[in-house]
């Protein structure tokens, strides 16, 4: 769905950086990944069954020891530095513009060590789209002192990097009928997506909201991937316990770097962030893992929604300036937890990616809305920051995050807070 043009590519080069000065009580940032393989459950989206579910794991963190860097944005791996095991001289051409983007990234730099861990936040990437979809915003917690970790959903992703020099495509063919809905639905599949798109900016009654959960809970295809996903997360997130205590068998392309891990995440303290699919994906997520302080969703539908879920745990939910989706009404009232919905102005669907900000003159077409793309991407990933701060690190404060969401002029949003 985030799949990168290059359409104007040659125009974007000439564009003026944003200066992104970094102050002196930022870290430094590292960069590493390693595959896994989950030997508990098969892989159903491969003709072959006997394969087993891998996930890539990448990981943006603090280091005080930069190995040699370079500047450059969306390099996936040494693998496969372009996320395609095939890459042409398009390809070679973006990354040579984003390697002019202020990002430095220092590879397999060794972890910054404290007295105390860091706080992580685990973040599921969009439908289609690749683990780096949202980087700029994991740069920006890294720099902060959390750790992030991006996780790859093999054969739902563009592109992700298996093990022994493997790698998982989208297959367009072989995924086309995965989103079916249930044989005891009323509706067709069109006529389902059209009544959801009704019930979009109304303010809904009872009646209704029943009609939002059935209409939902026919969305069977959508849920049976957004439980692989779950799944996926509660994986890696075993992955990173076993980081914690050192133990590094059945980890693929882990180096001695990893090691500087050991005793340094706090998961105790964990958050997470979805964008699309990842939204609904870390919203179930968090609402099952206990240690989760909230989470955060960038314009995803809960095809996942019941009464009961979300409703736990703080919950950040950012909209695009189309009328609100149905789903997140019902939400935003089910909540006990603090809840803040909001909805952009001028922002689209893939305005919630890096896109904007890496191709800032691609504006007005479907998914890119008119906003100006700076600000889109400093709206989003600011008011992400403070909320995180407020409820992982608690170096912000509920005050603090409601001003900062009433200065900027394009967010309109309603808060609450739990009980």
């Amino acid at each position: 769905m985030f799949k990168h043009t290059i359409t104007h590519i040659l125009t974007v080069f000439s564009f003026m950086l944003i200066s992104m000065s970094t102050s002196a009580d930022e870290y430094a940032v590292g960069v590493t990944y390693f595959t896994a393989t989950d030997y508990s459950r098969t892989e159903n989206l491969t003709p072959n069954h006997a394969d087993y579910r891998e996930i890539l794991i990448k990981i943006w963190y603090p280091t005080t020891m930069p190995s040699p860097s370079a500047s450059y944005l969306h390099f996936h791996t040494q693998q496969f530095p372009y996320s395609t095991a095939t890459p042409t001289d398009n390809h070679f051409q973006l990354h040579r513009y984003l390697k002019t983007l202020p990002f430095e990234l220092s590879i397999n730099a060794p972890l910054a060590q404290s007295s105390s861990p860091f706080p992580v936040v685990m973040y599921s990437h969009g439908y289609q789209s690749t683990v780096e979809d949202k980087e700029i915003l994991m740069i920006a917690l890294a720099k902060k002192g959390y750790i992030a970790v991006s996780v790859g959903h093999p054969h739902h992703a563009q592109f992700v990097t298996l093990s022994d020099e493997q790698s998982a495509t989208y297959d367009q063919d072989a995924r086309a009928n995965d989103f079916y809905i249930s044989e005891l639905a009323d509706v067709n599949f069109e006529e389902l997506v059209a009544e959801l798109d009704s019930l979009a900016g109304v303010d809904l009654n009872d009646e209704q909201v029943e009609r939002v959960y059935q209409l939902m809970s026919w969305t069977e295809g959508d849920r049976k991937g957004l439980d692989l996903w779950v799944a996926d997360m509660h994986f890696a997130l075993d992955q990173l316990t076993r980081l914690q205590y050192g133990q590094y068998w059945g980890m693929h392309y882990a180096g001695e770097h990893l090691k500087t891990f050991k005793g340094q995440l706090d998961l105790s303290q964990l958050a997470a962030i979805g964008l699309s699919f990842g939204g609904p994906t870390v919203a179930a997520f968090c609402h099952q893992v206990y240690q989760c302080k909230g989470a955060i969703n960038f314009d995803g539908l809960h095809f996942n929604l019941s009464p009961t879920m979300p409703s736990l745990k703080p919950y950040l939910m950012m909209h695009s300036e189309l009328p609100l989706n149905g789903d997140y009404s019902v939400v935003f009232n089910q909540q006990i937890a603090d809840t803040y919905m909001l909805q952009i102005d001028g922002a689209l669907h893939w305005d919630f990616s890096d896109y904007p900000y890496v191709f800032p003159f691609d504006r007005n077409r479907p998914y890119l809305g008119s906003i100006d793309p700076y600000l889109v991407t400093d709206i989003v990933n600011s008011i992400s920051l403070k909320f995180i701060d407020v409820y992982l690190k608690e170096t912000a404060t509920k005050t603090e995050l409601t001003e900062l969401l009433e200065s900027y002029a394009p967010v309109r949003f309603k808060s609450k807070l739990g009980n």
